[in-house]
């Protein structure tokens, strides 16, 4: 009856053991989940009438605007599935270069990051992403901060 006994101990111990080895593994590779260079909170409150001239365009599907806010600005983008999102304008790879800016590649519709000067888009760290913001190449490997977005007939809300 011992030598049982013994045996379930040394099972037992065994898997508390595995337990313990898998949560130490699985709280490794949360914390690499993390991002190493968090764009910063700042306040976001930003109302956009689509009935005016200068946000009209918003009103069509595959349309986007730069609007002032965030910390580089923020990009409102009425995507295909006719749903409205909002992100801010630093790059989530390496946010804090300057150059680190996300325009628009309306060719291809996609965000590039870099910036345009004198008419010439000027390429920071080749990342790109998706209309609804996530990674479709490059270093980056988190998608674009995303701010809220409600919408109350043609008038926008954005806030974080």
């Amino acid at each position: 009856m011992e030598k049982k006994q013994r045996k379930d101990f040394i099972n037992m111990n065994k898997l508390i053991i595995a337990t313990v080895l898998m949560v130490v593994v699985y709280a490794c590779k949360s914390k690499n989940n993390l991002n190493p260079e968090p764009i910063a909170d700042v306040p976001v409150n930003i109302t956009i009438n689509m009935s005016l001239p200068q946000y009209d365009r918003l009103l069509q599907t595959n349309s986007f605007i730069y609007v002032d806010g965030g910390i580089k600005g923020v990009i409102v983008v009425h995507n295909m599935d006719d749903n409205f999102y909002a992100f801010e304008r630093s790059c989530s790879y390496q946010p804090r270069n300057s150059c680190a800016k996300i325009e628009v590649d309306s060719i291809f519709s996609l965000f590039r990051c870099g910036e345009s000067k004198a008419g010439k888009f000027e390429i920071c760290c080749d990342s790109k992403f998706l209309f609804d913001g996530e990674v479709y190449a490059g270093p980056a490997t988190f998608g674009l901060k995303h701010y809220q977005v409600f919408r109350n007939g043609n008038v926008l809300e954005i806030k974080n």
